[in-house]
């Protein structure tokens, strides 16, 4: 048995032994003034009389914008109480009713996504803004999922992070929209805002393009099936970030353009990148861009830019393709280095995204220390999964990437996603470092970067935060079913580090309470 496999199971054992000793704890929690919930309330006061759900209760909303949190609120609460719950419009509730509205939350931070819930004879939910009025009713759903009778106080809560996310790794393997709105809802319980979603890679590309329809992969997301989908997320106060990645990675785009493939000096063809010397590829490059910037309303559109000149387990340099550093110095001045190329593509691709109203992101590992003449925009946000490119590979195999300070000195924001522990993956060389939930509760959070270092709180403020990003490397392993169960417990903890606080209270309480609250009702 491996060392990892030996830790792993000691682990286990370890947490099931303190699970039975859990039982009986867990049992007397509703007698707890202190209200749980996955992720955990930032801050509860104690006091006044308690509520006690009516049997015909009413959840009001007071703003038309909270119709839909409402009603999904009473749609759980007749669904886990069966009781005759109704959501309609109005402000004043009576004994045992709910009553949604938005408006200041004091003792929270300034977010829109902080809340209040006044808990008396009606139970008063009241967001900085929509989002908070939101996550108010899935914290409110929680706590009444358990018991129909609360003590009486006030919950103060907001997120210690902007972005919780999921990402899907759908380019690789294609998930039904069903599975993507299975997960959406998922998200909404446990206040995750962001979807990503990796459209393009080895096995296709996933969108139904009109300006190219010879790179579109046979099973693909319709225009209007992307429409449906980001106004379900809405719903579920969740955006979705689309992600084409550019220059590497583009094999589904690149099957049906292999004139277009980057070509070495001996003559090896790379069926993942594109060859950024040649003007054709910015041609096909601004078309899809230019196609599917407009279909996405979110805030953000990912460019990928990273393993540029990894193909399959072949690892080149820009010593080997001699147009781009001609490129390069054409470009950019005789100054120029072969690697001014990529970053004049990442910057390329920046712009044409901010001309469509919205902000680029990027992967981090093709930002080496000390390379290149050119820098990229300051307002691009990077997301940083790894020091030196490629976790199975030797440590220099392209050089040493920018720390997340460095990046952070030069203007940028971060999302920590070190592939240890929010990577998971099925499959391949990498999936051996899937880190078990219980270790990744007990022991990191997102100030925590793959290097180790951790960010002080004053460069932490430019970490918008962290999620799990689930790489379908090998597609055969796992069905969309198979992996939407196996994310389970990995999606919760993320859920709990990135609101905050980290590690609320012991693994094993954590897991039984989200095994009775975390899920969405059916």
């Amino acid at each position: 048995m491996s060392t990892r496999a030996t830790v792993a199971s000691g682990v286990v054992m370890v947490l099931a032994t303190v699970a039975v000793a859990f039982g009986a704890q867990g049992r007397a929690w509703s007698e707890q003034a202190v209200p749980q919930t996955v992720p955990s309330l930032k801050n509860w006061m104690p006091g006044g009389s308690g509520f006690s759900l009516g049997a015909h209760a009413r959840v009001l909303y007071a703003q038309d914008a909270l119709r839909d949190s409402a009603a999904d609120l009473a749609a759980g609460l007749r669904a886990v109480t069966g009781n005759d719950i109704v959501a309609q419009a109005g402000s004043v509730g009576e004994p045992g009713d709910i009553v949604v509205r938005t408006g200041p939350v004091s003792g929270a931070p300034d977010t829109p996504e902080g809340y209040r819930i006044s808990v008396a004879h009606t139970l008063d939910l009241q967001g900085a803004d929509t989002a908070g009025a939101f996550y108010s009713t899935r914290s409110a759903l929680q706590l009444l999922r358990r018991a129909t009778t609360l003590p009486g106080g006030v919950v103060t809560d907001w997120p210690e992070y902007r972005e919780r996310g999921l990402m899907l790794d759908v380019g690789r393997e294609f998930m039904p929209v069903d599975m993507l709105r299975a997960q959406i809802r998922r998200m909404g319980q446990l206040k995750l805002n962001l979807l990503h979603l990796h459209l393009s890679d080895r096995f296709g590309f996933r969108l139904d393009s009109d300006r190219h329809p010879e790179i579109t992969a046979r099973e693909h997301y319709s225009k209007q099936e992307v429409r449906d989908l980001v106004e379900y997320a809405a719903r579920y106060q969740v955006e979705i970030v689309p992600e084409v990645d550019f220059p590497g990675h583009m094999n589904g785009i690149l099957a049906a353009h292999p004139e277009l493939k980057l070509r070495s000096a001996s003559g090896a063809v790379s069926d993942a990148a594109i060859d950024i010397a040649d003007p054709r590829s910015y041609d096909l490059m601004r078309d899809i861009l230019e196609e599917f910037l407009p279909l996405f309303p979110g805030r953000y559109w990912h460019l990928g830019a990273d393993e540029f000149l990894l193909d399959g387990a072949r690892v080149a340099s820009f010593d080997d393709y001699p147009q781009l550093g001609a490129y390069a110095r054409a470009t950019y001045g005789p100054q120029a280095q072969p690697v001014d190329a990529f970053l004049g593509l990442i910057n390329w691709g920046a712009a044409i995204v901010r001309e469509h109203g919205k902000r680029p992101r990027i992967w981090n590992d093709g930002l080496h220390t000390g390379e290149g003449t050119i820098g990229i925009g300051s307002d691009i946000v990077v997301d940083f999964w790894s020091r030196a490119g490629i976790p199975q590979l030797p440590l220099p195999f392209f050089g040493i990437a920018r720390t997340a300070p460095d990046l952070i000195a030069a203007g940028h924001e971060v999302r920590n996603a070190a592939f240890t522990p929010t990577y998971f993956v099925t499959g391949g060389p990498t999936s051996v470092g899937n880190v078990p939930a219980p270790i990744a509760y007990e022991l990191w959070d997102p100030a925590v970067f793959i290097d180790g270092m951790r960010l002080t709180p004053e460069q932490n403020t430019h970490n918008l935060g962290s999620g799990l990003f689930v790489w379908c490397d090998d597609p055969a392993v796992q069905t969309p079913a198979q992996i939407a169960a196996s994310i389970t417990m990995p999606l919760r903890v993320m859920a709990q580090q990135t609101w905050g606080p980290a590690r609320a209270g012991s693994y094993p309480e954590f897991a039984a309470l989200s095994d009775v609250v975390a899920e969405p009702v059916p």
